[in-house]
């Protein structure tokens, strides 16, 4: 059985995912980087992104969304703390579209401060995820 690395990814949305993979290809602020099993330790900033997985040797990646957040490297696990992860199969994009022209209209229509936060702060979301889609 091949050498494999313990994948572990946490938002602040309580999304998880816990996995065993042969290689991680992320995109850190230093540029793109791929983490095989025993990788010496690292510790750097992700920026948004498709990152790719893969769970054995000489077997397709799986692509996922990532959003800003940090990785630690260790020799045998990959910690992930993004502000968001998605497989990039479950994501759709014209639901994502129309939910953000749809907060966009609440945000012009919406007179209370704390919830113009809020709806600022969810067109932000998707408007990240649609960049770092266009990424892959």
């Amino acid at each position: 059985m091949a050498n494999l690395t313990k994948l572990k990814i946490v938002t602040p949305y309580a999304q998880i995912l816990e996995k065993d993979v042969y290689s991680v290809e992320l995109k850190t602020s230093e540029g793109r980087i791929t983490v095989l099993p025993d990788h010496n330790p690292l510790m750097s900033t992700i920026e948004n992104h498709v990152a790719y997985i893969r769970e054995l040797p000489n077997t397709p990646r799986k692509p996922l969304l990532l959003l800003d957040g940090i990785v630690y490297i260790e020799q045998h696990q990959v910690r992930v703390f993004s502000d968001y992860f998605k497989f990039l199969d479950e994501i759709q994009i014209d639901e994502i579209n129309s939910s953000l022209n749809q907060l966009k209209h609440d945000l012009n229509n919406e007179e209370d401060d704390k919830k113009k936060l809020q709806l600022k702060s969810k067109i932000k979301l998707n408007e990240s995820i649609l960049i770092a889609y266009k990424d892959r």
